[in-house]
């Protein structure tokens, strides 16, 4: 008599073979890339020269464009708004025979509104602000068509002090680090109990964005994603 014998058997029970769990899947934790560091802060310097008409209405010469330099800082508050500082010294001029060695200086603070091109390097900029100006002339009385000995002594030294606000406009393209602005303005202001344009100006010159560095990096905040956003 054949008797199976089912302890012996490979597929007896409780000898099933169980399938092996796979092995469990170790995570990755994947890093986060850090934001792409801007190359260059808001802050840009700028220097160059300008053709002004000195006080347009005491200047009646013929050929009356006279030169000049300039230098400030501009800072972008946003893609659309950016805040520019200027100084301007002119070249000691005479306008004979009514006033002799005129100097001219002018302080401004001017908001920009920013309107880039598609290529992001070009941009126009209108503009408006105020500015302090600053003239000092040797006063003759001689040909005295305007009548200011009503206001100044003959054979004096003037000085005068007025706030005037500018208009303008301006275009700028940058290369890199570098750029080149060139912009007009006028200032409109007050002298002898009446307003007037004061002068006419065009600026052109270089500009010079100040790139990242070990100064910006030490005080912008040391948030990843607030750092620079201010600098």
């Amino acid at each position: 008599m054949v008797t199976l014998t089912l302890l012996s058997s490979p597929f007896a029970f409780g000898q099933i073979p169980r399938a092996a769990k796979p092995a469990a899947k170790t995570s990755t934790i994947t890093t986060k890339k850090l934001e792409k560091e801007k190359p260059y802060t808001r802050w840009s310097l700028k220097a160059g020269g300008n053709i002004s008409v000195i006080y347009l209405a005491r200047n009646i010469k013929e050929k009356n464009n006279e030169p000049g330099y300039c230098g400030g800082l501009t800072y972008e508050v946003n893609n659309f708004v950016r805040v520019s500082c200027l100084y301007t010294r002119f070249k000691p001029i005479n306008i004979e025979p009514t006033w002799l060695d005129i100097k001219a200086n002018t302080y401004e603070s001017n908001m920009e509104l920013l309107a880039r091109f598609p290529n992001q390097k070009t941009l126009l900029y209108p503009f408006v602000g105020l500015s302090f100006n600053t003239y000092t002339g040797f006063f003759t009385g001689e040909s005295d068509y305007l009548n200011l000995r009503e206001y100044y002594p003959i054979n004096s030294i003037v000085k005068n002090e007025w706030i005037g606000l500018n208009f303008g406009t301006g275009i700028e393209h940058t290369f890199g680090i570098f750029g080149l602005f060139l912009d007009y303005r006028m200032r409109v202001g007050r002298q002898e109990k009446a307003f007037n344009i004061m002068d006419v100006c065009y600026t052109g010159g270089v500009k010079v964005r100040f790139p990242y560095g070990k100064i910006a990096k030490r005080l912008s905040p040391a948030s990843s994603r607030q750092r620079f956003m201010w600098f």
